[in-house]
């Protein structure tokens, strides 16, 4: 009986561990307000699952056609490029560019399974509103990427 209680316990122990990989979520906003950008990273290095961008109320969602990401935490570096599919509003190019400062970035949390850090960014890309050039122009925004398994 004894062996049986101390078999339940250990499998209990190992499966409330968290394994695997886990998304993680990037949430960027300009000072004025009027620009948000937001992201799920499978395994922040991983493929991008879905990303969007507004401005100004006007959103461009983004899937993961062709994506690009780099990440180096030590070197305060996260970089993202998207080209997704061309549609009937968006007829001859539709992508975005995102880069960190690396100057700016923090490490707020670091515990391996649980990360969080804080940076400023410049994103330029398709432009999402009606009559407006055909490319946003360069938008610092605010961001925090926090990741969890």
């Amino acid at each position: 009986m004894k062996g049986k209680i101390i078999a339940l316990l250990f499998i209990i122990t190992l499966t409330s561990f968290k394994l695997g990989s886990g998304t993680a979520f990037l949430t960027c906003k300009s000072d004025s307000g009027r620009t948000e950008f937001n992201a799920e990273l499978q395994d922040i290095t991983g493929i991008l699952e879905k990303a969007e961008l507004r401005i100004d109320q006007t959103k461009m969602k983004y899937t993961a056609e062709e994506s690009h990401i780099i990440f180096d935490p030590k070197n305060g570096i996260l970089t993202l490029y998207i080209e997704d599919e061309t549609t009937s509003d968006y007829p001859n190019h539709k992508y975005l560019k995102f880069w960190s400062i690396p100057s700016s970035f923090k490490i707020i949390k670091d515990e391996g399974h649980h990360q969080i850090y804080e940076f400023k960014a410049i994103i330029e890309g398709t432009e999402p509103r009606k009559n407006k050039e055909n490319h946003t122009p360069k938008i610092v925004l605010n961001c925090k990427l926090e990741y969890e398994i």
